[in-house]
């Protein structure tokens, strides 16, 4: 029988018919998960789906997918005590692990990327109401390649983001987030506790 790949998330995971004897599979919260679906492959996955909207030239769709994985980033390393991630986590996630090298024009602020991510999913635009708000807060444009370009001579506001480099530092930023896992328990707590939760695929039959 032809086996298939399903792209589910653990926590949505219910009786689907497998062809593997049941020593391959096991239990989450009473939801019976196949062996090969690996939690900290969700986290892999968000980098490959970006890479392939970058193979594509898919470029706002490549950021689109970026601001997502940072969403998921400050999910998984929320309070244990909360059940939703917002500003402020998503702010201190990116303040916390995501950086780009010393000679670029620009360095990231939790609160540009915040407002960035806010005007991209939310009116695929440059400006959200922190930008209104708050003139202080840096109005991002995009480009699919080179180094991030901001020059306070010609715009106090205006950044472009090179999508290469962001993707680039993106991974970075998630290598020492895991790497945090490992040394801090509080961290590996949370996430262990969450990452059931994130899109997974696995083999099943048809």
């Amino acid at each position: 029988m032809l086996k298939k790949k399903s792209l589910v998330s653990y926590n949505r995971y219910r009786k689907i018919r497998l062809e593997d004897p049941p020593h391959l599979c096991h239990e989450y919260k009473g939801l019976t998960m196949h062996a090969s679906a690996d939690p900290i492959k969700g986290i892999m996955n968000l980098l490959t789906e970006i890479k392939r909207c970058q193979d594509a030239d898919a470029t706002i769709s490549a950021v689109t997918m970026t601001y997502v994985c940072i969403d998921t980033m400050a999910f998984l390393s929320m309070p244990i005590e909360k059940t939703k991630q917002g500003k402020e986590e998503f702010i201190e996630w990116v303040d916390t692990y995501l950086s780009t090298d010393r000679s670029q024009s620009y360095q990231y602020r939790g609160i540009d990327v915040y407002a960035a991510r806010c005007s991209l999913l939310h009116a695929f635009s440059a400006e959200s109401e922190a930008h209104k708000k708050d003139t202080s807060v840096r109005l991002f444009g995009y480009s699919d390649n080179g180094q991030h370009a901001f020059n306070r001579a010609v715009s106090h506001r205006l950044v472009i983001i090179s999508v290469a480099q962001l993707i680039h530092d993106l991974t970075q930023a998630i290598e020492k987030f895991i790497a945090a896992m490992l040394t801090d328990l509080d961290l590996r707590r949370r996430v262990d506790s969450r990452l059931p939760a994130l899109y997974n695929d696995f083999p099943f039959a048809s």
